[in-house]
């Protein structure tokens, strides 16, 4: 990313607070480790990574924004969670085979990353992915077909682990919003 990108990014977190974690990340949340370590891929200002660290693990939030990761660093001192936020271009993040013990990824998608998490988890670790499909260009934001799956495709992306959940279609929000998603968690077991 460049420093433009930064700079919008750092823009569009200035100000707020983290916000609400991802319906499908709580729902879920019984299937994940209840201590160990985990990754937040593209934490933002780290709804997902606050709700991980209430669950119990230690969380290293991962993402480009320097003030998202500030709001991040601030909340995660306020109430004394154990949160590691870390500003790092994800394309250039040095992924340690087996290290964490479960690895969240929401509404970001590189593709050439799916392998480097895979390797990253260690034996018995949860991946969970969910991000938008590409229905959801039809609707709103994101419509860029980089960024949209297709239908099936995170069930490829997540085929060396054992799928403990899928699913894939229109999901509705509790303040009315609606849109096109797929999600996963699944386990490595060797």
């Amino acid at each position: 990313m460049t420093s433009t990108e930064r700079a919008s990014w750092d823009q569009k977190h200035r100000g707020k607070r983290p916000g609400e974690p991802e319906p499908f990340v709580i729902e879920m949340m019984p299937k994940m480790p209840r201590e160990g370590l985990a990754l937040d891929v593209a934490a933002g200002r780290g709804r997902n990574s606050i709700a991980l660290a209430r669950n119990g693990m230690r969380v290293v939030a991962a993402d480009f924004s320097f003030e998202a990761m500030r709001i991040l660093n601030d909340v995660a001192r306020e109430n004394r969670l154990p949160i590691w936020p870390v500003v790092v271009d994800l394309d250039k993040f040095a992924f340690r085979d087996q290290s964490f013990d479960a690895i969240v990824n929401v509404n970001f998608l590189d593709r050439a990353l799916f392998p480097q998490f895979v390797r990253a988890l260690k034996p018995g670790g949860i991946l969970l992915a969910e991000t938008f499909l590409i229905d959801q260009a039809q609707i709103g934001h994101p419509k860029d077909p980089r960024f949209l799956l297709l239908h099936g495709e995170l069930r490829t992306l997540v085929a060396p682990l054992s799928v403990l959940r899928y699913r894939e279609g229109l999901v509705s929000y509790a303040d009315g919003s609606k849109a096109w998603r797929a999600g996963a968690i699944a386990r490595r077991n060797t």
